[in-house]
């Protein structure tokens, strides 16, 4: 049974993301171990670099990225996905310490709806193809920098997620 254009875009982004995030719940119930004081064993070979003040902008960047890989698909929308995976993977150390700052910094309550607030801000798009070609464009250019240009670098990668919104 074909359910293309059963349900509104928005109705099916919403259940998307409001299905990821309470999976990530579930799955992110555990206490978060402690701040590392330093690198961990298997950083990334371009080095490991505590977020600090930029913590926020990280977090939001993966956070915005993450919606566009689940949102991003078909429909002459650029796909994000492969290039999502790419920065996963290559700042791992650096999005974790992030994590880490945030649910410290809030609590684990107080992150979980600020999380919330977050993705829906990213699922509500004007137009989906303008998110989805800069979200593209963003997670290539976070993906192929080192994570201590990407701290630095996150605010205004977050700016132009947020621009591509409106």
């Amino acid at each position: 049974m074909n359910l293309d254009g059963f349900f509104p875009a928005r109705l099916t982004v919403l259940a998307v993301v409001t299905g990821t995030v309470l999976l990530g719940g579930c799955v992110g119930s555990r206490r978060p171990p402690p701040l590392a004081s330093r690198p961990p064993a298997n950083a990334p070979s371009n080095g490991y670099v505590s977020p600090g003040r930029a913590a926020p902008a990280v977090w939001e960047l993966r956070s915005g990225l993450n919606v566009a890989a689940l949102t991003c698909r078909g429909r002459s929308r650029a796909s994000v996905a492969p290039a999502y995976r790419r920065m996963l993977a290559r700042h791992r150390a650096l999005l974790s310490a992030a994590y880490q700052e945030e649910v410290h910094r809030y609590g684990a309550r107080a992150f979980d709806h600020q999380q919330t607030r977050v993705y829906n801000r990213y699922s509500n798009q004007r137009s989906p193809e303008r998110f989805c070609r800069t979200a593209a464009s963003v997670a290539q250019e976070a993906g192929g920098m080192p994570s201590s240009r990407l701290s630095p670098a996150a605010r205004g990668l977050v700016a132009q997620l947020q621009r591509s919104l409106r």
